[in-house]
């Protein structure tokens, strides 16, 4: 979460080319003074201690895990994952921010973050206290929830591609209205730009229709889920800054500290709704192995 924090930073100032070259910045090893060197190196730098986390996670998953095929392989899914979010912040440096690159790049952060968001619930699940609690969870109950989540998530993708999009193709300030885009338009103009802002506000409004069930129907199920409440709440919540702050990006013409906090606002509605599609689908290894094979792991 901070390191997409920091890279909406860096791209909401202007700092994507703060170092024009890679992996060097102008040249060396540390950057030279200035804002946008060194948000611009600040955001390798964390990304860097990031690639390594996610590494060490892996490691670890393969040394504990490997009786839990769910934890072992999303763990290592998110190690070429993240090296190629890596070879995608290279490129998006040495070809001058294309914005099919930068949308490219803000999804596969979410899908880094899912990965590993996957392997940390996975193995909280496996603990022998939490695995009993999952094992009274009604499938019935709890399957809906997960499906609409993931329904939910991959309409997400489409937000934050788009959203990503626009932001770096000069798209954002097309529309200097909201919720119309210049005037009373309801539709955008010819202009491309115009068509792209209004692209990712359409799909932000068809998202509300998948969220607002998520939403209502966790809620309702908060006596039969432990976690239901909560994140019916942060979802609600979350979604609705969301909201506000697309909005109030467009009426002040984007301010750093707004932009920021859209963009972590749309990765804590990823959290959210990944947290709920992964409590309602995952089950415990010790639940679904045969009998006598977890009998003699546990034994072991």
């Amino acid at each position: 979460m901070a390191l997409v924090t920091i890279g909406a930073l860096v791209r909401a100032t202007g700092s994507g080319l703060g170092c024009p070259d890679w992996p060097t910045c102008h040249g060396g090893v540390i950057p030279p003074g200035g804002q946008h060197p060194i948000l611009e190196y600040t955001h390798r730098f964390v990304a860097s201690v990031v690639g390594l986390m996610v590494i060490g996670v892996a490691v670890l998953a393969w040394r504990h895990y490997r009786h839990v095929p769910f934890t072992l392989w999303t763990a290592t899914a998110a190690v070429p994952l993240v090296i190629g979010q890596g070879i995608l912040g290279a490129i998006v440096v040495w070809w001058e921010l294309p914005p099919l690159f930068v949308g490219t790049h803000m999804l596969t952060a979410m899908l880094v973050l899912a990965c590993e968001l996957a392997a940390a619930i996975s193995m909280y699940a496996e603990d022998p206290v939490r695995r009993e609690r999952l094992a009274t969870l009604d499938d019935a109950r709890v399957r809906p929830l997960g499906t609409l989540s993931l329904l939910a998530l991959a309409w997400l993708s489409a937000v934050v591609w788009v959203g990503g999009y626009m932001a770096e193709s000069g798209a954002s300030t097309a529309c200097a209205a909201w919720p119309t885009c210049n005037g009373f338009a309801v539709f955008p103009g010819a202009d491309g730009q115009e068509i792209t802002h209004m692209a990712h506000r359409y799909l932000v409004g068809v998202f509300a229709f998948l969220i607002t069930p998520f939403v209502v129907m966790a809620w309702r199920r908060r006596e039969d889920l432990p976690w239901a409440a909560e994140l019916a709440v942060a979802a609600g919540a979350l979604f609705l800054s969301q909201v506000i702050a697309g909005a109030v990006n467009v009426w002040f013409s984007f301010p750093d500290a707004v932009t920021v906090t859209h963009t972590a606002l749309a990765a804590s509605v990823w959290f959210v709704l990944s947290s709920a599609a992964l409590l309602a689908w995952y089950r415990p290894s010790a639940m679904t192995a045969p009998r006598g094979a977890y009998r003699v792991e546990a034994t072991s």
